[in-house]
Formats: C-alpha cells, sequence, structure tokens
C-alpha cells in the first residue's frame, strides 16, 4: 500500500468506503510497509531469508499470543512471551503501535455507532471490543450528539 489516502476508495455498491474501512485498511498497510522496510533492513545485513520476520503476521497474533501466554499454566509462558516481544519491537515500533491505539481510540465512537446502525447490540459490541456494553452506548449517545452538531 502506498502513502496514498484511502478516502477516495469505495466499497463493493461504489459508496466512499467508511471511515473505519479507511482505519483498518491504513493499518494493514503499515504493517505491510513495516515487514518490507524490515525485510530490506535484513537483506542489507546479508540475511538470506529476511521475509522469516517476527512470529506476529498482524495484530490479532499478537493479541491471540498474549493472551495464551497469560492464559498458560507454565509460569514462564508469559515472561517468555514478553522476552520474545521486546527482542522483536523496536521503538520506532511501539511509536506506530501506540499511534495506531490511539487512532482506534479515537475513532471508536464512530465504529460503535456504525456497527449500531447495522443492528448489532452494544452487548455484542462490546464483546467483539472488549469494552463494557455501557460504554458503547455512551460512544453512540456521543456521536449521535457530534452528528447533530452543526
Amino acid at each position: 500500500m502506498d502513502q496514498q489516502s484511502n478516502s477516495d476508495e469505495q466499497d463493493v455498491e461504489g459508496e466512499p468506503a467508511p471511515a473505519s474501512d479507511r482505519l483498518v485498511a491504513d493499518m494493514l498497510g503499515l504493517f505491510n510497509r513495516y515487514e518490507r522496510e524490515t525485510a530490506a533492513a535484513r537483506a542489507v545485513k546479508g540475511d538470506t531469508n529476511p521475509y522469516d520476520l517476527a512470529p506476529y503476521a498482524d495484530v490479532h497474533d499478537l493479541t491471540n499470543d498474549y493472551e495464551a501466554a497469560r492464559a498458560s499454566d507454565d509460569p514462564r509462558a508469559l515472561d517468555q512471551f514478553l522476552d520474545n516481544l521486546a527482542e522483536d519491537f523496536h521503538l520506532d515500533d511501539v511509536r506506530a503501535l501506540r499511534m495506531a491505539v490511539a487512532a482506534v481510540q479515537a475513532a471508536m465512537g464512530r465504529i460503535a455507532f456504525a456497527a449500531r446502525v447495522k443492528g448489532m447490540s452494544p452487548d455484542r459490541i462490546a464483546a467483539e471490543t472488549g469494552y463494557t456494553a455501557s460504554r458503547i452506548t455512551q460512544f453512540v449517545r456521543e456521536e449521535k450528539q457530534r452528528l447533530s452538531t452543526p
């Protein structure tokens, strides 16, 4: 994905893509760029297999691995996971992820509202996002207010 904005992308029906879809596409583009740049840096250092990157293909893998380490019966599993994570991530990676989290948090009202418009209940949205149903309801209320303010 290039640096260009996805604001003019369209969904399958020819409508402008929702902001949440564009956000996800932009975040995936950043992860892809990171992968290419990391592979290029490894190749320069002589790595003959530069695309053998960190084990986290996407943020879902990272989340799943973290949850598994926390839930493991092995008392060393979490420390092992955190040690591996510290080896794999550089400071600029941490910044990129923190900025991505900040962007998602800032868009959460819009994301929750869009899900409600599609008929999802606050309980289901909460279950899928990790927020409470009351917080989802608050996000939706705040987004309605934002949309009604000229």
